[in-house]
């Protein structure tokens, strides 16, 4: 059995999928294979990819039907045949030793492993980028829940399509695919499943890959209400907790996910403003069972049922701010040794030497917002 299936797709992408082509063929990791989907392009995309193909005997060549991303991913989850399955964009790279690295954190129990990334791109300083560092000592059940809270609010790292391993037999066991009925986020509830039923998850702390970013670049695109672009992720989120049976477990996280929401829409009186007329249809407690969540999500449910939680909501934001802070300021204070590891983790071959980047994650980013 081949060891990882690479799945790259691809929508009029000709200025970058050769450069992304070439640094997985690169790859000092060889036992793979490369599934390129052409996504109904009209450029010189199909071109690229068939060149590859005739070039590389790891490379196929799928025909996408132009539904999106998530349905050209889902395409590459059912042709694929490793044992791993990894996601690129087209427009980013894999630096020298990504697979090498990322395969070493694999286990007999692991069905997911996480790595750091680096942004990149012209005229920006480059950015290293990892998750909270003190989830991979854990043991699973607690290191699970903290994926899990992050995934649900919202994590830069976790949330990503890519730069992950995924075990191929634990996402074909377990029905897991991406949801074709979410535009925005729609990795982040890929991933936030896959944690969820996962034996375990590791960390590998190295750069493992290069997003690249420039005005055309997912990262770039999201614009308009933060509500309205998200309550989609939001409604399947709720629907594949309950599924799962797990929603009174994360009811509290999953309400200040929404309310985060509104808050950048329109800050603490946005949301005491807003929240009754834009949220209740996702957060109603009605149907749940309460006894099952925790002493603090209790109190969340029965404020939100009794119409309470909007006018409450300034003094929940003022002691999140508060947190907040206070674990930028802990960060803050290992930054520097946790760089200089992941520096450490660059063979001379790749892009990053000491001293580049500037060490950066989503738990610590200056910015004064809380949770909800």
């Amino acid at each position: 059995m081949t060891e990882i299936s690479i799945i790259v797709p691809c929508r009029n992408g000709e200025t970058y999928l050769p450069a992304c082509i070439r640094s997985i063929r690169e790859q000092s990791f060889s036992d793979f294979e490369l599934l390129l989907i052409n996504d109904a392009s009209t450029d010189g995309t199909a071109e690229i990819m068939n060149r590859a193909a005739q070039e590389d005997a790891r490379i196929r060549v799928l025909t996408g039907e132009g539904q999106g991303v998530c349905r050209a991913r889902n395409l590459g989850l059912q042709r694929a045949a490793g044992k791993w399955v990894l996601f690129v964009d087209s427009d980013d790279l894999l630096p020298a030793g990504a697979l090498e690295r990322l395969v070493r954190e694999t286990g007999p129990d692991t069905d997911l492993v996480v790595g750091a990334h680096e942004t990149f791109g012209e005229n920006q300083e480059t950015m290293l980028f990892w998750p909270e560092t003190r989830w991979p000592s854990l043991p699973w059940p607690r290191r699970r829940r903290a994926m899990a809270l992050r995934l649900i609010e919202g994590d830069s790292i976790l949330n990503i399509m890519c730069n992950k391993l995924h075990r191929r037999s634990f996402l074909e066991e377990k029905g897991i695919r991406l949801n074709e009925r979410v535009a925005v986020a729609e990795d982040a509830l890929f991933n936030l499943e896959a944690v969820l039923q996962a034996k375990s998850c590791t960390y590998c702390h190295a750069v493992t890959y290069r997003y690249r970013m420039h005005p055309e670049s997912t990262m770039n695109r999201a614009a308009g209400s933060q509500m309205e672009l998200h309550r989609t992720w939001l409604q399947e989120m709720r629907r594949m907790l309950e599924r799962l049976n797990c929603f009174e477990s994360y009811y509290g996280a999953y309400v200040n996910s929404v309310t985060l929401r509104l808050y950048k829409d329109g800050g603490i009186p946005g949301v005491v403003r807003n929240f009754q007329a834009a949220c209740m249809d996702l957060v109603s407690p009605e149907g749940l069972d309460i006894s099952r969540m925790s002493a603090g999500d209790r109190r969340t449910a029965r404020r939100i049922a009794r119409g309470r939680y909007a006018r409450l909501y300034p003094f929940f934001a003022a002691g999140q701010i508060l947190a907040r802070k206070a674990g930028e300021l802990a960060f803050s204070l290992r930054r520097k040794q946790e760089e200089t590891a992941l520096l450490r983790a660059v063979s001379p071959g790749d892009s990053l030497s000491s001293g580049s980047g500037r060490a950066n994650m989503e738990t610590q980013k200056a910015e004064e917002k809380p949770n909800g």
